[in-house]
């Protein structure tokens, strides 16, 4: 009868020493960004020998694709709550547009690995990456709806449309982390900035 008790148990406690690392890595991506995870690193601050990691993670990019999926799934979930509220359409795209910017500035270590790949070699896996393509289909869905209520031009559904709002969302991004890491959304110089540059995309596709 213990055996059959033994696997859950076991299955637990692996569950459990895979998130631990994954939090010790975070922690060291917040502190010195995301080239500075090592499994010698997290096994240190987890008191095992290194080679008692690999049992868990057989590489270090097997490392970086946990922490990648873990990224990209906490990303999902704060968009989904601040699409909550708004009607399909130009208004919910343009407040995930805000959501994605705002989580990056809470988590701006792991939006550098999300967006920018700042780890040479490393390839997010299928599963990984899956979370950051329902975002993009979500972005669709609702480029579609405010062409379709007529918010937008016909133009607005496509996929330069779509790239061109990303661009646009990603560089303010990308601006403000880079230039003023430690301000807030409200405060930042780049950040504040956010909503004039969303509005020009927009004009840009005013039908």
């Amino acid at each position: 009868m213990a055996t059959a008790y033994s696997s859950p148990r076991r299955s637990d406690r692996r569950q459990t020493t895979i998130d631990e690392a994954i939090g010790h890595a975070r922690d060291i991506v917040a502190e010195q960004g995301a080239g500075a995870v090592s499994i010698s690193e997290i096994a240190r601050r987890m008191q095992m020998r290194p080679p008692s990691l690999y049992k868990y993670f057989p590489s270090l990019n097997a490392l970086y694709d946990s922490l990648f999926e873990a990224g990209n799934v906490e990303l999902t979930r704060y968009v989904d709550d601040a699409r909550i509220g708004h009607e399909p359409g130009l208004d919910r795209l343009l407040e995930q547009s805000r959501a994605i910017v705002r989580w990056s500035m809470t988590e701006p270590g792991l939006a550098a690995l999300l967006f920018w790949r700042p780890v040479p070699g490393f390839e997010p896996s299928d599963a990984a990456f899956a979370p950051a393509r329902a975002l993009v289909d979500q972005a669709r869905e609702d480029l579609a709806a405010a062409v379709a209520r007529g918010e937008l031009s016909a133009a607005a559904d496509s996929e330069d449309a779509l790239r061109l709002l990303t661009s646009v969302v990603s560089g303010i991004g990308s601006q403000q982390i880079s230039n003023e890491p430690g301000a807030t959304y409200e405060t930042g110089a780049y950040t504040r900035l956010l909503d004039d540059a969303l509005q020009m995309w927009v004009r840009h596709f005013t039908p």
